[in-house]
C-alpha cells in the first residue's frame, strides 16, 4: 500500500499527472487509430454504402460502450478503497464486478442478436444499406463480454500501472489494423471482415486484462468473493450510471440524427455522419486518456481526502483540455477538405458535402471537451447524480428537441446546428457548477 501511496502523491501535481496521463492519452490515440483503419478501408470498398452502415450502425457500438462505462464504477470504487486503505473491500468489489461482467456482456448479445433486423429498422437503415449494417454487426454484436473486460484497463491504471494500460490500448489498435488489411484486402471480405477484426482484436486484449489481476501486485481475486452481491453492483452503477445514461442518450440522439439528416438530405448525409462521427471521436479520444488518468488521480485524492491535490488536478485539466481541443477543431475545420477525402475517394459531390456539414457540426467542440472533463470530475468525487443529471440535460432538453426543432426552419443544416448548440448551453452550466464546487477545495 505504501508502494501505490507513492504512485499517487509521491511527487509534485503535474509530474503524477503526466505520469498518468501521457500513457492513457497515448494508448487512447493508438486505439483510436483502429477505428481510423475500420473507416479508412470501409470508405475505400463499399464507398457511401458502406460509409451509411457505419453511421447506422455506431449507435450498436454506443450501446455496448454504455455498459462498459456503467462498469466503470468498479475502477473509481478500487480507487476510493485503496485510498483509505481497504485492500480487503477492493478485493470483492473486483471479484464480484468482474463476475456481474460476464452476466451482463452474455444476455445484452443476446438482445441485440434476436432483435438484430428490427432495431437495424428503427436506426433508420433503408433499403440500399440493410445489407451493409447487418453484415457489419454480424461479428459486432459478440464482442459485448469482452468489450467490457477491455474497458477495465482504467482499472489497471488506476492502481498504478499506467504502462501497461497503454499496452493493452496499443494493443487493441495495431492486431485491428494489421487484421483489418488482411480480412478486407487481401481476403475481400469488406464490412464483415472489419468486424471480424475488431471481435478478434477486443476478444485478446479483453481476455489479457481479465489474467492481469491473477497476479496484480496489488488487488487479485478472491474465491470468497466470487458471489452476486446486489449492494456492490448497486455501488457499482452508483458511479457508472451517469456515462452510462450519457452513452445510451448518444445513441438515442444519433438515431435521431441518422433519421433527421437522411430524411432531409437522403443517403448522402447519413454516408457524412458516418465521416462526422468518427472526425468527432478523433477529438475525444485526444482527451479521453488524460481524463481518465486525472480521474484516476482524484478518486484517489478524494478516498484518501487530499483537497489540495484534486483542486491543482482539476485545474491543470481545464487548461489542458481547452488547449488541446482548441488546437484539434481548428486544424480539423481548416483542412476538413482532406480529413473527408481520407475517407472517399471519387465522390466529389459526397466530399462537398460532408465538408459543408462537419464546419457546422463541429465549430464549437471545445465546449464539448470542457463538458466532458467537468462531468468527469463529478464522478470522479461520487457526485454521480449532478453528472447524470446534467446528461439528460444535454441530450433529452436540447440535442435531440433541437435535432427535430431546427431542421424546420434551416433544413439539414438544422441538424448539424443542434450539436454544437447544444453542447455550448450545457457547458456554460456545468462550467458554473464545477467552479463552485472548486472554491469548496480550500
Amino acid at each position: 500500500m505504501k508502494n501505490i501511496n507513492l504512485k499517487f502523491e509521491g511527487e509534485n501535481t503535474l509530474i503524477t499527472i503526466l505520469k498518468f496521463s501521457l500513457p492513457s492519452s497515448f494508448g487512447s490515440i493508438i486505439g483510436m487509430l483502429c477505428v481510423l483503419t475500420d473507416r479508412y478501408f470501409i470508405g475505400q470498398v463499399a464507398g457511401r454504402g458502406g460509409m451509411a452502415a457505419v453511421a447506422l450502425v455506431f449507435p450498436y457500438a454506443m450501446i455496448i460502450n454504455s455498459f462498459n462505462f456503467l462498469f466503470s464504477g468498479i475502477a473509481i470504487n478500487i480507487g476510493v478503497k485503496l485510498g483509505e486503505n481497504k485492500t480487503e473491500d477492493a478485493q470483492e468489489i473486483l471479484t464480484c464486478g468482474f463476475l456481474w461482467i460476464i452476466i451482463t456482456g452474455f444476455f445484452l448479445s443476446f438482445f441485440l442478436w434476436i432483435f438484430n433486423d428490427s432495431l437495424l429498422s428503427l436506426l433508420g437503415a433503408s433499403k440500399t444499406n440493410f445489407s451493409f449494417a447487418k453484415e457489419y454487426t454480424k461479428f459486432l454484436i459478440p464482442i459485448s463480454i469482452f468489450q467490457m473486460f477491455l474497458g477495465q484497463s482504467s482499472l489497471i491504471r488506476g492502481v498504478g500501472d499506467s504502462v501497461s494500460a497503454m499496452g493493452i490500448n496499443i494493443a487493441t489498435g495495431v492486431i485491428n489494423i494489421i487484421l483489418d488489411y488482411i480480412f478486407i484486402i487481401k481476403l475481400n471480405m469488406g464490412l464483415k471482415g472489419a468486424s471480424l477484426a475488431t471481435f478478434i482484436a477486443t476478444f485478446l486484449t479483453g481476455l489479457y486484462v481479465v489474467f492481469y489481476f491473477y497476479k496484480s501486485p496489488v488487488i487479485t481475486y478472491s474465491k470468497k468473493y466470487l458471489h452476486l452481491n446486489l449492494n456492490i453492483l448497486k455501488d457499482i452503477f452508483k458511479i457508472g450510471s451517469p456515462r452510462f445514461y450519457n452513452q445510451l442518450l448518444q445513441s438515442a440522439l444519433i438515431t435521431s440524427t441518422n433519421r433527421q439528416a437522411g430524411f432531409y438530405g437522403g443517403d448522402i448525409a447519413t454516408a457524412a455522419i458516418g465521416i462526422i462521427s468518427i472526425t468527432r471521436s478523433i477529438i475525444n479520444t485526444s482527451l479521453q486518456g488524460f481524463n481518465q488518468g486525472t480521474a484516476a488521480i482524484i478518486s484517489y485524492s478524494f478516498g484518501s481526502h487530499n483537497l489540495k491535490r484534486i483542486k491543482e488536478v482539476l485545474k491543470i485539466q481545464l487548461f489542458t483540455v481547452i488547449g488541446i481541443s482548441s488546437s484539434l477543431v481548428f486544424l480539423i475545420l481548416v483542412h476538413a477538405d482532406f480529413v473527408v477525402k481520407f475517407f472517399i475517394k471519387n465522390d466529389p459531390i459526397l466530399v462537398k458535402f460532408t465538408v459543408h456539414a462537419m464546419r457546422l457540426n463541429l465549430c464549437l467542440m471545445i465546449f464539448t471537451a470542457i463538458f466532458l472533463a467537468c462531468n468527469n470530475f463529478f464522478q470522479a468525487i461520487k457526485r454521480n447524480k449532478i453528472a447524470t443529471n446534467f446528461f439528460f440535460i444535454r441530450i433529452l432538453l436540447l440535442n435531440i428537441p433541437l435535432v427535430y426543432i431546427l431542421p424546420l426552419f434551416l433544413k439539414e443544416n438544422g441538424v448539424w446546428l443542434a450539436f454544437p448548440i447544444s453542447d455550448t448551453i450545457v457547458c456554460f452550466l456545468m462550467g458554473i457548477l464545477t467552479y463552485k464546487e472548486y472554491k469548496k477545495f480550500i
